[in-house]
């Protein structure tokens, strides 16, 4: 019974992966804040793994690895870095020979790990003052969790590389203040990757 349980289990392993295919990317990222705050946008790189489904549908979880900034001055600054588990839902569609479009839905989980900012005021080429800080340190109320939903739609060519583009809209309030303020991010991606 042992080794029919462990060759099924390998079978099914065996099968799994028959039909999986890894991506690794990198790109262009964007938030964008519902109140005062700056927009910041960056670079991504990250991991994917396209399971099939069935008849041309897949899940491809992910792991990604952002770096954003927003900078008004040398002064007033803003960098924030997350780290992020897409969760996408595609179908692909043959559109020509070596190439398929796909698009592709689902949710993203992001958390900040670390948030660096400058604040500072100068007058006449003087710098009056100027003040750096820890972003999640300094705004206890700002939440570094993120649930986000989003979808868009790449371009596969060869099944070798993928270029995509993107939109994601975060569900939750990033603002954990009694004030009652809401403060919802979301943004774009563009990015392309190298399918194995």
């Amino acid at each position: 019974m042992k080794k029919i349980i462990i060759t099924l289990a390998l079978a099914a392993v065996a099968a799994f992966s028959a039909n999986a295919q890894i991506g690794v990317g990198v790109g262009y990222t964007s938030k964008n804040f519902t109140n005062v705050f700056e927009n910041e946008g960056g670079l991504y790189a990250g991991v994917n793994y396209n399971i099939e489904l069935v008849n041309g549908l897949a899940v491809a979880p992910g792991i990604e690895f952002a770096m954003l900034s927003y900078k008004k001055d040398d002064l007033n600054y803003q960098k924030e870095n997350y780290l992020a588990v897409p969760v996408l839902f595609n179908y692909a569609i043959e559109v020509a020979d070596g190439f398929k479009l796909v698009p592709f839905l689902g949710p993203t989980f992001s958390y900040g790990i670390s948030g660096k900012a400058k604040g500072g005021v100068s007058w006449g080429g003087i710098t009056l003052s100027s003040n750096e800080f820890d972003v999640y340190e300094t705004y206890k109320d700002y939440n570094k969790f993120d649930i986000l939903i989003g979808g868009g739609v790449a371009l596969d060519v060869m099944d070798m590389v993928r270029v995509s583009v993107g939109y994601n809209q975060g569900l939750l309030n990033r603002n954990n203040d009694s004030d009652g303020s809401v403060i919802k991010t979301s943004g774009v991606n563009f990015g392309v990757a190298y399918l194995f």
